[in-house]
Order: C-alpha cells, then sequence, then structure tokens
C-alpha cells in the first residue's frame, strides 16, 4: 500500500509540474505575441537552462524563468521559478497541517483577535455563530442584521481570489438564499482611508504584504502591492480583473500598474485617472507592524501573504490571509529576485 501511494504522489508531482510549465509556456507565447518579439535566442536559453540546473537541481524549471525574462526584458539570477515555488518551497516552509489554517476564515478572529476585522457573526456545519461561538437562531441572525442597517459583505469560509463573495445591504439579506451546505463569514463593509478611496472608490483597495520567517527567527517583509479594482469591480483582486501596484519599503509607490500576468495597464488608473506614483502611504510603518507581529504570533508557517484594510482613521487590519500559494510570479518577474538567498531544509 505505502508503495502505490508513493507511486501516486509521484505521479501527482508529475501531473501538477507539467501543468504549471504548461501554463508558463502559453503566458510567454502570449506575451510574445503581443509584444511582437522575443527577447529569449538560443543563448540566453542556455543560460536560464544553466542556471536551473545549478540553482534547483533541473534544468526543466526554465519556463517559468523564460516567461519572467519576457516580462521584464532581461535574465534575473536569483529569481525562482513559480513551479519551485510552489511545489519544493512552499510545501516545506508552510506544512500542510498548519497551511490549512488560512483557509478557514471562520477562525481568523481566533487566530489573530483584534488584529483582523471582527466577524458579525459566521455559518458553519448548519449553524449560525456569534463572534464567542455561540450558536444563534436564524431569528436572532436576521435581528442583528436589521439593527445594523449597513451594507455586509458575505464570503465562502474557503473562498479564493473573490470567489463567491456578496455585497448585501443588511436589511435585505435573505438567509433561505445563502448557497446551501457551504461555511459563511459575515462582515460589516468598512470606509477605506482617503488616499486608497482616490485611487479607487468602488472596492476596499487591500496591500498584500508578504512575510518570511527568517532562519534567524526575524520576520522580513519580502514585497508590499497595492491591489485595486476596475470597471465597477468591488473587489480587488487582480484574478478577478483588478491591477496591482508595488510599493516599495520607504513608501514610494511605483509609476506603474499591472495586470495578474504582470501586463502593464497604465499610470493611471482606467476609471478614476488617479496618478499612482501620487500615492501617500502615511501608515504604511502601521500595515507593516501589524504583519510582522501577526507574523509572530503564527510562526508555523513561515511563508504569509497579509490582506490588509486601512480603515478612514489610518487604523490597519487585516481582512484574511493565505498561506497556501500566496501570489507570487508576476511579482517575483517585475520587481524581484525576492527568494536569492533562500536554504531550503533537508
Amino acid at each position: 500500500m505505502e508503495a502505490l501511494d508513493a507511486v501516486n504522489d509521484k505521479w501527482r508531482e508529475h501531473v501538477n509540474l507539467k501543468m504549471s510549465r504548461d501554463t508558463a509556456k502559453k503566458l510567454r507565447k502570449k506575451l510574445v505575441a503581443l509584444n511582437g518579439k522575443t527577447i529569449i535566442n538560443q543563448e540566453l536559453l542556455k543560460e536560464i537552462k544553466s542556471y536551473c540546473q545549478n540553482v534547483f537541481g533541473n534544468s526543466s524549471y526554465w519556463p517559468w524563468l523564460a516567461y519572467y525574462t519576457e516580462l521584464r526584458g532581461e535574465f534575473k539570477e536569483g529569481w525562482m521559478p513559480d513551479d519551485y515555488y510552489r511545489f519544493e518551497l512552499l510545501p516545506k516552509m508552510n506544512p500542510e497541517k498548519f497551511m490549512r489554517f488560512s483557509e478557514a476564515k471562520i477562525i481568523d478572529h481566533k487566530l489573530f483577535e483584534e488584529a483582523i476585522i471582527d466577524p458579525l457573526f459566521f455559518r458553519t456545519n448548519g449553524h449560525y455563530c456569534g463572534k464567542d461561538g455561540a450558536v444563534k437562531k436564524e431569528s436572532e441572525i436576521q435581528h442583528i442584521l436589521k439593527d445594523l442597517n449597513n451594507e455586509v459583505i458575505i464570503k465562502p469560509a474557503d473562498g479564493r481570489g473573490g470567489q463567491g463573495i456578496m455585497f448585501e445591504h443588511s436589511r435585505e439579506v435573505c438567509l433561505d438564499d445563502l448557497p446551501p451546505n457551504t461555511d459563511l463569514l459575515f462582515q460589516e463593509v468598512l470606509g477605506q482611508h482617503a488616499e486608497l478611496n482616490k485611487l479607487y472608490p468602488h472596492s476596499i483597495n487591500t496591500l498584500r504584504v508578504l512575510t518570511f520567517l527568517n532562519e534567524t527567527g526575524a520576520i522580513e517583509v519580502k514585497f508590499i502591492v497595492i491591489r485595486f479594482g476596475i470597471n465597477g469591480s468591488r473587489v480587488d483582486n487582480a484574478s478577478r480583473g483588478g491591477g496591482w501596484i508595488f510599493v516599495r519599503l520607504d513608501g514610494t509607490v511605483e509609476p506603474t500598474a499591472f495586470e495578474a500576468e504582470g501586463i502593464p495597464i497604465g499610470n493611471r488608473h482606467p476609471d478614476t485617472g488617479f496618478e499612482y506614483s501620487k500615492l501617500k502611504l502615511p501608515f504604511l510603518p502601521k500595515v507593516i507592524e501589524l504583519c510582522k507581529k501577526a507574523h509572530h504570533s503564527f510562526p508555523y508557517t513561515r511563508i504569509i501573504g497579509w490582506d490588509v484594510l486601512v480603515k478612514e482613521n489610518g487604523e490597519a487590519k487585516f481582512i484574511e490571509w493565505n498561506a497556501n500559494n500566496p501570489f507570487m510570479e508576476a511579482i517575483e518577474a517585475r520587481f524581484g529576485p525576492f527568494f536569492k538567498d533562500i536554504i531550503l531544509p533537508e
């Protein structure tokens, strides 16, 4: 039985790697068609493959680095290909038994307490529960929603990339119309800082902060990006059509924004016309402090992506966190390398 499990694991690994590399090849082909040229010649491809062999132990990791090279316009030693990041680095840094905690949004307030936006209540195993876990009747929930008299956001407890999110006025929520057999989290919709509102007022424009627990036990901030919605979208996820801009640790904002695959989308927001480089982020030190403190409280996974809301008064709060493949590829390509000196555990 153990031998069969080992064979199945090896087959899954092969399939995952093939699918990932096929994705990289398709993205590169699309980019070359968009640019009308490729910058990778035979000599440069040989260099990329040699780098993969020397650093990652296998030249087959080249497709993602070839894509990064087309995006960046040059090859950068120190880059980590997305398939290595996902299937080698993350499983070792973020053991599955701890990584899965980030997929259960209904317990986030238990893990991070005042650092995260409180739930109004949540639904799990067919029961509605208050923040303290006490089971509530549906009539009590309806009463809470009626008294709130404000917009609420309803999220699947294990949702990713903005999928399945609903916005409703609290007095118009019909519990019978909600997706059945799904754990749900209910939160009040909050306002955001005026600077982020200037960027785009229809979505909460979160800061994605990637932190890393290094070998010395210190928390490093690997990168920060601001994500924003486009075309009336209420969610800011790049995977749902939004964009992102890179923020340096000194608070300066890069002038160009990008879509999910790293393609530039200009220097101004397409709806508001706001110029990205003019964003002022006086709250950034608070955001960084919040993420570092929270990661120190959860050292069981070493790489975490934090989605941070900055409230109107400048207070920073987590919306959610991600230890299961926090997005990096386009950011690594454009502004990395971020894991140049990492040493994998044996």
